[in-house]
């Protein structure tokens, strides 16, 4: 069923409810399964003892920055295959990397668990989202993006909850989770099969053809907005973690605010679901600057309550922003080109994520006498982040046009 069509035809597509499945499926089992692993490991006695601090802190950088390369490395290595397969892949890659620590939790094991995990997690990201767009009908994207996302807020804190039990099993458990991740993304590929999945032709310009996606502006504007918004969730999050240097008065308060976050997010996209397709451009990205800078500024007073209203209404940001980017980066491309600019949209998000937790680190920095306290210097970011959302947002409802982006022939978006 996998073959080149024209971008009529991709656009006219029915939508194939076996792989929006699949698609759900893989980002609730696989990601949960590995954020299970990725909790026990360091607390869970394996093998007669328990991993090293330093040594589980150096892998999880491994691991971040193989996600990374993975995800850059999917349209080159996987442009021609479909991206059901490609998450079968990605599952045996992760498998293979708990097999390891089920094996044997030396630093070189963790370290090879790291990187194929790692490459794992890379090339899943921008796979299962071309995916869900391609197999969703088009009026049902922004949905099916918003249970994306309960879903891997969803996994994210059930993963604490089931680590426990699951840790107490020992090595067992590992291979017990490996095999479930085998099965998951046999599962994936064979559902999402029959989906016809537009790939670019044969000797269709290689690298040159897909960094081409960085000279269309619309796109341009959406990888822009993507990293601010990024920016802003791995700086107030580094910024909770370091909590006790940020907020002394309310440190006590720092797991409350840990666990409020994704569960904030859950409700609010639940909430949410049934009119979010129906919000236009036009108020959303205004709504996403106001809740995202005002929730930023809230978090760091000194108020318990104030505190848990910033977070609430940053979680609105993100509810509101993070499904609708998705949408938005696949109508600047055509269908041929999901695949790249996901990737790019996987990479940038990495990035902001970084360049955040690095401003965060600043923002409490002792040996910087210069700097405002912590809190001052969150406020301000939010403030600034505001701004750049809102401008943002404002470029992004001038820049796409999507039946343009759907129709225009491939030759031309070069």
């Amino acid at each position: 069923m996998t073959k080149t069509t024209t971008e009529a035809d991709a656009s006219e597509a029915a939508s194939h409810p076996p792989a929006v499945g699949a698609g759900l499926g893989f980002s609730l089992f696989s990601n949960l399964g590995l954020a299970i692993v990725l909790t026990l490991l360091p607390v869970t006695v394996l093998h007669g003892g328990r991993i090293v601090p330093s040594v589980f802190s150096f892998a999880l950088s491994v691991h971040v920055g193989s996600a990374l390369v993975g995800a850059v490395l999917t349209p080159v290595v996987f442009s021609r295959v479909h991206p059901g397969w490609i998450l079968t892949i990605a599952s045996t890659l992760k498998a293979a990397g708990v097999a390891t620590v089920a094996l044997s939790t030396t630093a070189p094991a963790l370290y090879l668990f790291a990187v194929l995990a790692g490459l794992g997690v890379g090339i899943s990201r921008p796979a299962v989202r071309s995916l869900l767009m391609s197999a969703a009908g088009e009026n049902r994207r922004a949905q099916v993006f918003q249970i994306f996302f309960i879903l891997l807020n969803a996994a994210y804190v059930l993963a604490p909850l089931a680590a426990g039990p699951i840790g107490r099993t020992g090595v067992p458990a590992l291979f017990a989770l490996a095999a479930v991740e085998v099965g998951v993304g046999l599962t994936v590929g064979l559902l999402a099969r029959g989906l016809d999945f537009a790939l670019p032709p044969r000797g269709s310009g290689g690298m040159r053809r897909r960094l081409a996606v960085l000279r269309n502006p619309a796109a341009a504007v959406v990888l822009g907005y993507t990293f601010a918004i990024y920016f802003a969730m791995g700086f107030l999050y580094s910024m909770v973690l370091l909590y006790e240097v940020v907020n002394p008065e309310l440190a006590e308060h720092r797991t409350l605010f840990l666990s409020y976050q994704p569960l904030a997010i859950i409700a609010i996209q639940l909430a949410l679901l049934p009119f979010f397709a129906k919000l236009g451009r036009g108020a959303l990205y205004p709504a996403v600057a106001l809740a995202g800078g005002a929730g930023l500024v809230l978090s760091f007073t000194a108020s318990l309550p104030l505190v848990l209203a910033g977070l609430t209404l940053f979680a609105i940001a993100e509810s509101l922003a993070f499904p609708k980017i998705q949408v938005e980066a696949a109508e600047t491309v055509p269908q041929s080109q999901l695949t790249d600019v996901f990737a790019l949209v996987s990479v940038v998000t990495a990035v902001g994520e970084i360049v955040g937790n690095m401003a965060a680190g600043l923002a409490v920095s002792t040996s910087l006498s210069w700097l405002p306290r912590p809190a001052h210097s969150g406020m301000a970011v939010g403030l600034l982040a505001g701004v750049v959302l809102l401008v943002g947002g404002i470029a992004l409802i001038r820049s796409i046009t999507p039946a343009d982006a759907l129709r225009q022939p491939e030759g031309q978006k070069s």
